[in-house]
């Protein structure tokens, strides 16, 4: 790369595309005909990646994917055996863009979209689907983070804040990053009556999946964005979704950047990305892989409930198991922003809904180990306020 460049890619399909979860095996087959002449081309490689155990390879012949992968995961040994495999083929002639996942052969197919972001959350899913089954595991699409010792997680539907809240953890003294998007609950078997230990978050991803927009908040973060590896990044004013007027900016309503002599800008694309390695943005000892859960925090975005409510855990099951939530620019088709929607467990991961275990798990954890559970309520108040409202939580318990 050169100097002053940006290592930025461009995916022909920007977002997630159509996807069938429950493709039979015969119709899996039958597409993987059609991706098998490019897979079968020279540029196409081969990785397997570990996800807390499970073995997942990936098979495509697009370098894009491959780059992303290959720095995202920890590195599977290349003899262990693969519980799941995901095929990306780029280049099927006749083809739509589109995605299936086949519950029976643990397999996923993408075809003609390189599109990193689904391919990463099919991963974590099909991943979620063999852990839950095989290691009570409970999947949790969720920040993590830890404040003097004691963990955080934080379950939120796209787009209210919980990266937002996990890196104001992070960026305190006594806080530390665990990972801002997936973590691993796995809870003992048989469960006991009285648990004496807390149970404990894992992340999987080496790297941070970022929406590139965080940085209009944190700007210290563009010198760390630029030397990560962009998706979709806008390098010209003319492709910005939001300006206003000649020179100004409708989402920081300051000077646009690329009036500044800016050469790309990371928030003028709702869904652009970068991936960052966790140990880049502060150092390897603001770093953690994982964290004991001693609170759970649920966030919304409206403009009349209320700032936080404690809940019991009925309330907290019957909230996740809804998951209702507004749509927000970037999260979904700019034609529904701002429409309600629903989301089980706030989780889109799942490709194996189990909503019977899900809540089962969640029980556990809010009845049986006494995680304390809060909603909070990131429309009515600033980012510190909300902040605040965490920090005292954890401090009382």
């Amino acid at each position: 790369m050169a100097p002053g460049a940006l290592n930025n890619y461009i995916t022909k399909s920007r977002a997630r595309v159509k996807g069938d979860k429950k493709t039979s095996a015969s119709e899996f087959s039958r597409l993987l005909v059609l991706a098998r002449p490019v897979l079968s081309e020279q540029t196409t490689r081969s990785l397997k990646a570990d996800l807390n155990g499970v073995v997942i390879e990936l098979e495509t012949n697009s370098d894009h994917q491959a780059e992303f992968w290959e720095t995202n995961w920890a590195k599977a040994d290349p003899s262990a055996p693969a519980k799941a495999k995901i095929y990306s083929a780029m280049g099927v002639e006749g083809v739509e863009p589109s995605a299936y996942y086949c519950p029976d052969l643990k397999s996923a197919l993408f075809l003609n979209t390189e599109y990193y972001g689904q391919c990463k959350s099919w991963a974590l899913g099909i991943a979620a689907a063999v852990l839950e089954r095989e290691s009570d595991t409970l999947s949790i699409h969720g920040a993590t983070a830890l404040y003097r010792d004691k963990g955080v997680v934080i379950i939120a539907p796209t787009g209210t804040g919980k990266t937002t809240q996990a890196f104001q953890i992070f960026m305190d003294a006594a806080g530390k990053i665990c990972g801002d998007d997936w973590a691993y609950v796995r809870f003992p078997n048989p469960v006991p009556k009285t648990p004496s230990r807390p149970l404990v978050a894992r992340q999987p991803e080496r790297a941070l999946y970022m929406r590139s927009e965080s940085q209009k908040e944190q700007g210290w973060l563009r010198e760390v964005f630029d030397r990560s590896m962009g998706e979709n990044i806008t390098s010209s004013k003319e492709e910005c979704e939001f300006p206003e007027g000649e020179a100004g900016c409708s989402v920081t309503h300051q000077r646009c950047v690329f009036n500044d002599g800016k050469k790309w800008c990371y928030y003028a694309f709702g869904n652009s990305r970068v991936l960052v390695k966790r140990e880049d943005l502060l150092g390897p000892g603001k770093v953690v892989d994982e964290v004991p859960v001693n609170l759970v925090v649920l966030l919304r975005r409206d403009d009349h409930s209320p700032a936080e409510v404690r809940l019991a855990p009925k309330e907290a099951i019957d909230i996740l198991r809804r998951g209702e939530y507004m749509i927000l620019p970037g999260a979904g088709p700019k034609e529904k922003w701002g429409s309600m929607s629903y989301e089980p467990w706030y989780n889109p991961y799942l490709l194996e809904e189990d909503h019977d275990r899900q809540a089962r798990f969640f029980s556990l954890m809010f009845a049986t180990w006494n995680v304390p559970c809060m909603i909070l309520n990131t429309g009515v108040e600033g980012v510190k306020a909300s902040h605040d409202r965490i920090i005292a939580a954890l401090d009382e318990h």
